[in-house]
């Protein structure tokens, strides 16, 4: 596990930090968890990782295989298609409401954030958790200004597999322009009222990593995912 964070001996801090980077994709999906290296990396007993790990387990970070040892949890291509279906259905309604109350202050916030990716793709060196964090704060935006931040919580609470995803997306992706020219696209027509045409922009632009990752989980990424169940299966 080398060049990660060191963090305060505690199982909540080492439940913390394990999470982020299970999030970040530098623990990657079906990596085996040593207790024995969490045990020295963070400098504590068996006791603090072994409440960490089952705080985890809880929550669908890593699962533990009798006589085998605890794994990241691979990746679910269904969790992922229903998480962005719901995505969609959501925040196309909370775009709705937000165009009715949009001053030009709020706007100015969704620029600022424009611009701030648009200066970390310049920056030599960035690191892809870096522009997933700016183009979540742009989207958090709308259900903020909406009062709708619970149900923003709600949704991210809820994307262990999405963020995991979109994270790998972030770090295959070479043209990180195109999903600024994308954001650009519909802040315009957000701007010109146009809610059905923002509503097709935000599905096509959530969709699109889906579409675009399909041959590299295929090939490239395939023992990342679980197996897909022909029966019975969520389709996009």
């Amino acid at each position: 596990m080398d060049n990660l964070t060191l963090v305060a001996p505690c199982h909540f801090g080492v439940e913390s930090v394990l999470k982020r980077e299970i999030l970040d994709l530098k623990l990657e999906p079906g990596r085996m968890v040593s207790e024995n290296e969490i045990c020295e990396r963070f400098g504590v007993s068996r006791t603090p990782v072994r409440d960490a790990l089952r705080l985890l387990q809880e929550q669908g970070f890593v699962e533990t295989v009798p006589y085998r040892g605890t794994y990241v949890t691979l990746l679910s291509l269904d969790n992922i298609k229903q998480m962005i279906y719901m995505r969609v259905a959501v925040e196309t309604m909370v775009i709705r409401d937000f165009s009715r109350i949009a001053t030009p202050l709020m706007m100015e916030d969704i620029y600022y954030m424009l611009r701030k990716q648009k200066a970390l793709i310049q920056t030599p060196d960035f690191k892809p958790e870096q522009f997933y964090r700016l183009d979540a704060q742009m989207h958090a935006i709308w259900f903020e200004a909406t009062k709708k931040k619970k149900l923003w919580d709600l949704l991210q609470e809820q994307q262990l597999h999405y963020t995991r995803f979109r994270m790998l997306d972030f770090v295959t992706e070479t043209d990180f322009t195109r999903i600024i020219q994308e954001h650009e696209h519909m802040i315009e027509l957000l701007e010109k009222k146009d809610i059905a045409g923002m509503e097709m922009a935000l599905k096509d632009h959530l969709y699109f990593s889906m579409k675009r990752m399909r041959h590299q989980i295929d090939v490239e990424y395939r023992e990342y995912f679980e197996e897909e169940e022909t029966e019975g299966k969520f389709d996009i």
